[in-house]
C-alpha cells in the first residue's frame, strides 16, 4: 500500500527518515483526510511527522491537500481571523466583540471541537453561547470540512500538538481578501509568511496574546502584501492602556460575562484591536488613524455598556 512509503519516510529513524516532497505531502495528507489511511496509521504518521523540524514544502503540500477538501462560501471583501483551534484559557476572544466596532467590515471565523494539547475555547464555543454583531461570519469545521472535523477524536486521543495546529488556522472558507494570524515562537513569523503570503492581499501576522493574533501586550506584528513584509511593532501604553493581565485560567462561563459585560479596559483594547482589523483591511493606512476614527463607535459602547 503507498501509505506504507509515507509511514517509513517519518518512522523509520534518524538515519532513514526524510521530508516528503510537496507532491508527496499532498497525496499522504489526502489519503489520511479521505480515510484511505486506516485511523492506525494516520495516527502513527502525525506522530512521526510531529518529531520531524518542520518543513515548509511538506506544510504547504498538506495545505494543497486541505484546499480540495474545503467548501468555500465567498465573503466578498472579508477579512480572516485565524484561531487557533485548541483554543484560549486565558483570556477572553477580544477580536470577537472588537467587531462591532467595525461593522461594514466582513470577518470571518471558523471553529471546531476543541483541540489538543490545551482543549481550550475556540470561536465554535462562543458562536454557541452568545451573540455576536452581524458582520461576523462563523463557519463551523464539521459542515465545510467534515473530513478534518473527523479526525478530532484521533487527535484527542493522542492528546498531543500535531502539524495540524500549525496549518488549521486559515483555510480561507470565505475566499477572503485579507488575514490575520498569530503565533507564539519568532521563527513561524517567516513560515507563515511563505504558507500563507501569496493567498491573501495583505496578511498580517501577530504574535499575540495565546498564539491568536489578538493584541493584550507590547508585541511585534510582520505585514506581508504585494510580495514584501515589513515589522511593524505595536504598544498598548501608546494609546493608554494598561497592561491586561491573563495569567489565571478561566471557565468558558467567564469569558463569555465578559464579551457580554464588558468593562472600561476591555473596551479599550478591543477598540484597539478593531484599529488593526480596520488596518489589515486595507480600511485605513495606518493602526493610528483607524483608532482614532473609531472614537464615536467607541463612545457609543461605553455608553451601552457603562452607562
Amino acid at each position: 500500500m503507498r501509505f506504507h512509503d509515507f509511514l517509513k519516510a517519518v518512522g523509520t529513524g534518524p538515519k532513514g527518515n526524510r521530508h516528503l516532497s510537496r507532491e508527496e505531502m499532498k497525496e499522504a495528507m489526502s489519503m489520511m483526510l479521505d480515510g484511505t489511511a486506516i485511523p492506525e496509521q494516520t495516527a502513527a504518521f502525525l506522530l512521526g511527522w510531529r518529531v520531524q523540524i518542520e518543513d515548509k514544502d511538506e506544510l504547504l503540500g498538506a495545505i494543497d491537500a486541505m484546499d480540495t477538501f474545503v467548501k468555500q462560501t465567498p465573503i466578498k471583501k472579508s477579512l480572516e481571523i485565524g484561531y487557533p483551534l485548541d483554543g484560549k484559557i486565558k483570556s477572553l476572544p477580544i477580536m470577537l466583540l472588537a467587531a462591532g466596532l467595525i461593522p461594514k467590515v466582513p470577518i470571518v471565523v471558523h471553529g471546531d471541537r476543541a483541540q489538543p494539547s490545551k482543549l481550550g475555547f475556540n470561536p465554535k464555543d462562543f458562536f454557541e453561547n452568545t451573540k455576536f454583531s452581524s458582520n461576523l461570519h462563523y463557519f463551523d469545521r464539521a459542515n465545510f470540512f467534515p473530513e478534518l472535523s473527523k479526525l478530532t477524536d484521533l487527535r484527542r486521543a493522542l492528546g498531543l500538538r500535531t502539524a495540524f495546529n500549525t496549518i488549521e488556522k486559515l483555510h480561507n472558507v470565505g475566499s477572503s481578501d485579507f488575514a490575520l494570524i498569530g503565533m507564539h515562537h519568532l521563527p513561524y513569523f517567516d513560515l507563515y509568511k511563505e504558507l500563507y503570503g501569496q493567498r491573501y492581499k495583505r496578511l498580517v501576522i501577530v504574535r499575540g496574546s495565546e498564539g491568536t493574533p489578538e493584541i493584550l501586550k507590547k508585541t511585534n506584528m510582520l505585514v506581508v502584501e504585494g510580495g514584501h513584509s515589513h515589522s511593524l511593532p505595536i504598544d498598548p501604553a501608546y494609546y493608554g492602556l494598561k497592561p491586561f493581565e491573563a495569567k489565571k485560567e478561566m471557565s468558558l462561563e467567564e469569558m463569555i460575562k465578559q464579551l457580554e459585560n464588558p468593562n472600561e479596559q476591555i473596551l479599550g483594547y478591543a477598540r484597539l484591536n478593531a484599529a488593526l482589523l480596520l488596518y489589515t483591511a486595507n480600511q485605513s493606512p495606518s493602526i493610528e488613524e483607524a483608532y482614532a476614527t473609531l472614537k464615536s463607535n467607541y463612545d457609543k459602547l461605553c455608553k451601552k455598556y457603562l452607562g
